[in-house]
């Protein structure tokens, strides 16, 4: 039985996106928006579990180990696959979030969300994902999401339930996405869909970091937002440990 409180990082675990013209784009978690909250969470002293919508093991994104969406940094590249192979063993058993019992859902501390292509594909889609949710959200439990990750906002339950409607969010922004090689492509755009449902949305300039927080809900707008908004994640985290005066074991 697990009592030490964690850290849930949940990842999609979707292989491929359908784009708009029906064709069929490999696709997954990106790596560097695991990867950044990962270390930051990890040496902050936070126990962290991995988890996909399903249970199944998720892949890296491989446009995201591409030098040309690294600034063409090819050092950056060897770096990520190689945190990626140690990582290996933890990404091949991760959790199913349909299977979180009592034990695990009463030491969760957080819930963290990064992007990718992948959570297009499955995370609106997932009843699972949006109990999840409404459970952080009904027992403030604080939850980031990073860029596409923001996509998991859109998950309603079987009774149509859906968490977090009305705050104000960040997401990859219609104009990041239209300045990439998928522009007019994209099965739809995280920023048009999460206004109508109505979200408030709060976006940078393209390509900029800019991360927003409303209440308990954290959310960055893309790649570069990933250390910014962990650290603030983990400072709510923290603001929330030190109130009810509970250990996280660090």
């Amino acid at each position: 039985m697990r009592t030490q409180p964690y850290v849930l990082i949940l990842l999609s675990s979707s292989r491929q996106l359908t784009l708009r013209d029906g064709d069929l784009l490999d696709c997954g978690f990106w790596a560097e928006e695991f990867l950044t909250p990962w270390n930051i969470l990890r040496d902050s002293g936070w126990p962290v579990v991995l988890a996909t919508p399903d249970g199944q093991p998720p892949q890296v994104d491989p446009e995201s180990v591409q030098a040309a969406n690294l600034d063409g940094d090819s050092q950056r590249v060897e770096a990520l696959l190689a945190e990626l192979r140690d990582l290996a063993p933890l990404l091949s058993t991760v959790q199913d979030i349909r299977r979180l019992d009592d034990e695990l859902l009463h030491t969760l501390r957080g819930l963290f969300i990064p992007g990718g292509n992948g959570p297009l594909q499955d995370l609106p889609r997932s009843a699972a994902l949006a109990r999840l949710l409404c459970y952080c959200e009904a027992r403030g439990t604080p939850v980031a999401t990073l860029c596409h990750g923001s996509a998991a906002l859109l998950a309603t339950t079987t009774d149509d339930r859906r968490a977090f409607s009305g705050y104000t969010v960040s997401c990859f922004s219609k104009a990041e996405e239209e300045n990439t090689r998928l522009s007019g492509r994209w099965p739809f755009h995280l920023e048009e869909a999460l206004r109508a449902m109505g979200f408030q949305t709060d976006l940078g300039p393209a390509w900029s970091e800019h991360w927003v927080q409303d209440r308990l809900l954290l959310s960055g707008q893309n790649p570069a937002s990933a250390a910014a908004l962990t650290r603030a994640f983990v400072a709510q985290l923290e603001a929330i440990r030190h109130h009810k005066g509970s250990r996280h074991g660090r």
